[in-house]
């Protein structure tokens, strides 16, 4: 029986060969075997998130020095448009530096990282990149997810609803929106009763994020909301509380019933 493979190891040689292949396509010039000697080199023995930022590094020495030009070459590698939610690792990995590239150098381009940071979104997720233009002005960012909340496409209003979780897995904590819980409210609430149930389990995952610090807002949330909320955003999003036993949260599951 062969071993798990462990998830670091996802980025490894084969990844940088990989990126070479598909990048070369696009950008003839590119120097693919320096690229693949220089990243294994540089990778050895590090954890996922490093190696990750490694190969963002190493991406950004290749890669022509115009941002611009740049993550036009990465849209460019980015394949065909994923029309599936739940994956597993092996299908997604390939994405995750190209967005850490747009997270770590990004944030001085705003439009053209938006740009990228959509259609990386449409073939996995790119959660992590869109935090830092959050944090940095989000009144920009507000007027993308307006427009993202507004698409067929249910990734990229999956990305409204996940990417300024509070407590988002394997990411640093974020504040709430403008420094106000309500703000949060007010992002998810076109999302209550959302087509997917894909949107939907972010939104829950969300308003249980937001639970831990205020649960009696989001209690009163969800009630006054009660009747254009789906019951898996109502249950999924209570679980916390549930567990704790607040009397508040199990009456308002009790209405479900």
């Amino acid at each position: 029986m062969s071993e798990r493979k462990l998830m670091k190891d996802y980025f490894d040689i084969d990844l940088a060969r990989h990126y070479a292949k598909d990048i070369s396509k696009i950008y003839p010039e590119f120097k693919a075997q320096e690229f693949i000697s220089s990243t294994s080199a540089e990778i050895a023995d590090g954890r996922m998130s490093e190696r990750i930022q490694i190969f963002s590094e190493q991406l950004r020495k290749y890669l022509p020095d115009d941002y611009s030009e740049a993550t036009n070459i990465i849209i460019d590698v980015l394949g065909l448009e994923n029309d599936k939610f739940y994956f597993p690792f092996a299908e997604m990995y390939y994405y995750r530096a190209l967005s850490k590239f747009v997270e770590t150098y990004g944030l001085d381009n705003f439009e053209q990282s938006m740009k990228t940071i959509e259609e990386i979104t449409k073939r996995d997720t790119a959660e992590f990149a869109i935090r830092p233009f959050i944090l940095k002005d989000y009144d920009k960012v507000e007027a993308v997810f307006q427009k993202w909340g507004r698409s067929d496409n249910a990734h990229l209003r999956r990305l409204v609803t996940e990417g300024p979780r509070p407590r988002l897995p394997w990411a640093k904590k974020l504040p709430f929106l403008r420094g106000d819980v309500q703000e949060n409210f007010r992002l998810l609430k076109p999302f209550l009763d959302d087509r997917s149930r894909y949107v939907e389990k972010s939104v829950a995952n969300h308003l249980n994020d937001i639970s831990k610090y205020h649960p009696e807002e989001v209690i009163s949330f969800l009630k006054e909301n009660i009747n254009e909320t789906s019951p898996f955003i109502v249950r999924r999003a209570l679980r916390t509380l549930k567990k704790l036993e607040n009397d508040k949260a199990l009456r308002l599951l009790q209405l479900l019933k």
